[in-house]
């Protein structure tokens, strides 16, 4: 990597810090990816030298290449290093073969989040919806700005949120044991850069139907919402 474009790539956007330490260099290294700084084929840096310059630990650093390889928009390939991919070849990667495939995870989501909606639906109080709302708006205004690392993120704290307010602390207990595989089905969508304001309605839709208290139209919203992530990756459950 040229010096004058590492330079650029590491420095720290205002507020960065506080979206969280993995979206937040997820979202620095995307805008160096989309607005050509990191050129297409380019190696990054080695992973230990990402981390002392980003001032992160491993952990965080290999948190955020997988979310950018799950959009897409790098290849980590072991023993090579991490390389922007091409814009042809950005393709979503489910990193969780050996837990399930996609298709397990979307069913699972389906037979979990949609109990989820219905009972949020029931005992949602007004910070549980403040909760919601402040997601859904955040990932109105990302869609808008073309940011798929903050629709994801967004997009996850929606699907954490909802759940915590369905009020069960079985359910709440099963999502957060398998939250990794969960949130890493959400992402899969966004890599192929179709229908996103779908999917910024699809979640719109379910707050309302949860702010209405109505627990058959949420579950409904939800199951919409499911199935039409799915398709857009490419599963038609």
């Amino acid at each position: 990597m040229r010096h004058g474009k590492a330079k650029r790539a590491r420095e720290w956007p205002r507020g960065a810090s506080s979206e969280g330490v993995p979206r937040g260099v997820a979202h620095l290294l995307q805008q160096s990816i989309l607005d050509g700084t990191l050129q297409p084929g380019e190696c990054l840096p080695s992973q230990r030298e990402l981390s002392e310059q980003f001032r992160i630990s491993r952990a965080s650093l290999r948190e955020a290449l997988s979310m950018l390889e799950t959009l897409g928009l790098v290849s980590v390939q072991p023993g090579r290093g991490v390389f922007v991919t091409t814009p042809e070849a950005r393709a979503p990667l489910w990193h969780f073969a050996e837990r399930g495939s996609a298709r397990d995870v979307y069913e699972a989501r389906l037979a979990l989040e949609v109990s989820a909606a219905s009972l949020a639906a029931r005992r949602i109080n007004d910070a549980g919806l403040a909760k919601l709302a402040a997601s859904v708006s955040e990932l109105r205004t990302a869609y808008e700005k073309t940011d798929l690392v903050g629709m994801v993120s967004a997009d996850a704290a929606f699907h954490d949120a909802l759940v915590e307010v369905s009020g069960n602390p079985l359910i709440v207990a099963m999502y957060r044991a398998v939250r990794e595989v969960m949130v890493a089905s959400q992402r899969l969508p966004f890599a192929r850069r179709i229908k996103l304001s779908d999917t910024v309605a699809e979640h719109e839709a379910i707050m309302v139907c949860v702010a209405r208290h109505d627990p058959a139209a949420a579950a409904s919203a939800m199951r919409v919402h499911i199935t039409g992530a799915a398709a857009r990756y490419g599963i038609s459950l």
